[in-house]
């Protein structure tokens, strides 16, 4: 799955189901939740990659911006997941409220790769924080 560079705002999570799904954003393609979800989610399969993809808080609060399998999955050592160039912020240029997120990024699966994370708390241009 290819995803063009812009912002893309997801009423619901962008879900994951199939082993070996590769998930790459162009231009570092901004994923924001609108009602408390997460941006991605990944079920317990193996061998996903999540690639060059910038995912942001949104206004309504949420648990985990990416989870990445559920509680408790070994994964495959032979067919590993990855995620890789991975930005995550909570605010920045175009924040205009109370933007939250508990965690950044959830690991739940065993097995996962990860490399060139950057997860930051972007309040430099927040109204109010400056």
């Amino acid at each position: 799955m290819i995803l063009q560079p812009g912002i893309y705002h997801l009423e619901e999570s962008l879900k994951i189901t199939k082993a070996n799904t590769v998930l790459m954003g162009l231009g570092m393609a901004t994923l924001i939740p609108t009602n408390g979800n997460a941006a991605i989610e990944v079920d317990n399969v193996d061998g996903v990659r999540i690639a060059s993809v910038l995912l942001e808080a949104g206004a309504v609060h949420s648990n985990s911006l990416l989870v990445f399998g559920q509680r408790d999955f070994s994964g495959d050592s032979n067919n590993p997941g990855s995620i890789s160039d991975i930005f995550a912020r909570v605010g920045g240029t175009n924040s205009t409220g109370d933007m939250s997120t508990d965690q950044m990024v959830t690991i739940n699966s065993g097995n996962v790769i990860i490399d060139n994370v950057w997860l930051w708390r972007a309040d430099h241009d927040v109204q109010g924080l400056v």
